[in-house]
This record gives structure tokens, C-alpha cells and sequence, in this order.
């Protein structure tokens, strides 16, 4: 009884202690790229339309709280751009707006592993996860016209004003490699929902046309044809502002993993 105890006891001391060398608590480091696109006014619909891909780059950090479970922070950077000029909508096309601005997210997530997965355990080195999460984003909008670009937030081409900061919620899916003990590649699509409408500096409708002017004025209606009810776009329909803007990253990376090294008894499966 004396050694089945003793046995036991043993069994869990070296449990315990082979645990803290698992993978399951590491962090891991890295950076990313792949390619980012924007939906809303512009873009409706079309998502990987290489017409409105452009490139992104970030870094990441991870910390792994167990087998299931993980969460990271992300910075993330890219360019969101569309042009009604590439529209099949009728619409779009006589409009005639386009735009382009810079995106820069600070992110945090929440991933869940499909498959148990560590990176010190042969059999538990790969799994798809999903991923949500909260994040802020930064963006200004501007448009390019007869060779010239203009930065569109200050001229309120709706005599709107809104923020260039505001908020999205991440969630998406992909998967994870360790490669080596050390060594980490993983691959993700990640949706934002955002929380602003003017992304593409576009949402409700044409302003009265004596609320604004000069440059704002020429830059709110670029139509190739008016068509509103008293012959002029003025006080019509611009944008949706039932909807709102999204954008969308879809990145791989390499990460290094920080902690202990391959070998440990939790690795062999103690």
C-alpha cells in the first residue's frame, strides 16, 4: 500500500512539473502578411476580387492558456480602396466615386483550437481554429480625381462629420502548424464588422447643394448623369446607411514560440 502510494504520489509530482513544460502555456511571436479588402458603398459584395485586393502586413503575439484555448493581440496594416468605375451596378457606375485610405488595427481575440494542439506533442501540432474578438481602427479616406488625390474627411461631402477612429469586431477562422518546437506557421481569414459608415466617406445622401461648396461641392457629386426629380442630384440618394462598413485580412505568418524546449516528459506523453 506504502509504494502504491508512494507511486502514486510520485505520479503526480512528475505530472505537475512535466505539465509546466508543455507548450499549452507558451507564447508565440511573429510577424504576418497576406492581403486586405473593404465592403460597403463601393464594394458591396465582392470578396478575394483581386480588383480590390491590396497588400497587409502586421505582427502578432499569442499566448496559449491550454490545448483549446488561446488568446492574441494583433497590429495590423494595410490599404482599403474601390472605384464605382468597376462596378456592374448601374448605379455605382454613374455615381462615379472612388476612394483609397490607409488601415492601422490594434486587435485582441479569443481562439478556439478544433483539435487539441501543443507544439511540444507529437499528434497535437496542428489544428483549425476560430477566432472573435474587439478592436479599434484608425482611417482616412481620400479620392483621386483628374490626377489629383484629396484627403476627404475635412471637406464633409455629406456636411457630415465623423470620426477617423472607431471600433470593429474580428471573428473569423484558420488554422495553426508548429513546424518545430520553436517554429509556428499559421494561416486566417478575419471579417471586421465595423462601427462606422464612412470608410469610404460614403453613406447617406447628396447634401442640399446650398450647404456646401468649392472643393467639397465638386468632390460630393462626381455623377455622370443627374437624376434626381428637379434635374440635379442635390438631397438624393448617395449612399446606405443601413448598412455599415466591413473589411477583411486574410494573412499568414511565421512565430516563434517562447518557452520550454522539446524534449520535455510532456512531450513523449507523460
Amino acid at each position: 500500500m506504502v509504494k502504491i502510494i508512494s507511486t502514486a504520489i510520485l505520479f503526480v509530482l512528475v505530472s505537475s512539473v512535466c505539465a509546466q513544460k508543455s507548450a499549452q502555456s507558451d507564447w508565440e511571436i511573429g510577424p504576418t502578411a497576406g492581403v486586405c479588402w473593404y465592403n460597403g458603398d463601393l464594394n458591396p459584395k465582392a470578396l478575394f476580387n483581386r480588383d480590390y485586393l491590396n497588400r497587409a502586413m502586421g505582427v502578432s503575439i499569442r499566448k496559449n492558456l491550454n490545448q483549446r484555448f488561446a488568446l492574441r493581440g494583433m497590429f495590423n496594416y494595410g490599404t482599403l480602396s474601390a472605384d464605382d468605375e468597376l462596378s456592374a451596378s448601374e448605379f455605382q457606375v454613374n455615381r462615379n466615386l472612388n476612394f483609397s485610405s490607409p488601415i492601422y488595427e490594434l486587435a485582441s481575440t479569443v481562439e478556439f483550437n478544433f483539435f487539441e494542439y501543443d507544439a511540444l506533442i507529437n499528434g497535437l501540432r496542428f489544428s483549425p481554429y476560430s477566432f472573435v474578438g474587439i478592436g479599434v481602427f484608425r482611417f482616412n479616406p481620400s479620392t483621386e480625381i483628374e490626377g489629383g488625390v484629396y484627403e476627404l474627411h475635412e471637406l464633409q461631402t455629406e456636411n457630415k462629420s465623423y470620426s477617423k477612429t472607431s471600433v470593429a469586431i474580428p471573428f473569423g477562422f484558420g488554422f495553426k502548424l508548429a513546424l518545430s518546437d520553436r517554429l509556428i506557421f499559421n494561416a486566417d481569414w478575419g471579417m471586421r464588422r465595423t462601427f462606422s459608415d464612412y470608410i469610404d466617406d460614403v453613406s447617406t445622401l447628396y447634401p442640399e447643394m446650398n450647404e456646401i461648396d468649392g472643393l467639397s461641392l465638386s468632390l460630393s457629386d462626381r455623377s455622370l448623369e443627374q437624376s434626381g426629380p428637379n434635374g440635379t442630384n442635390w438631397g438624393t440618394q448617395r449612399g446606405n446607411a443601413q448598412t455599415k462598413d466591413w473589411y477583411n485580412f486574410v494573412t499568414a505568418g511565421l512565430s516563434v514560440r517562447i518557452g520550454p524546449k522539446k524534449g520535455s516528459c510532456k512531450h513523449i506523453g507523460i
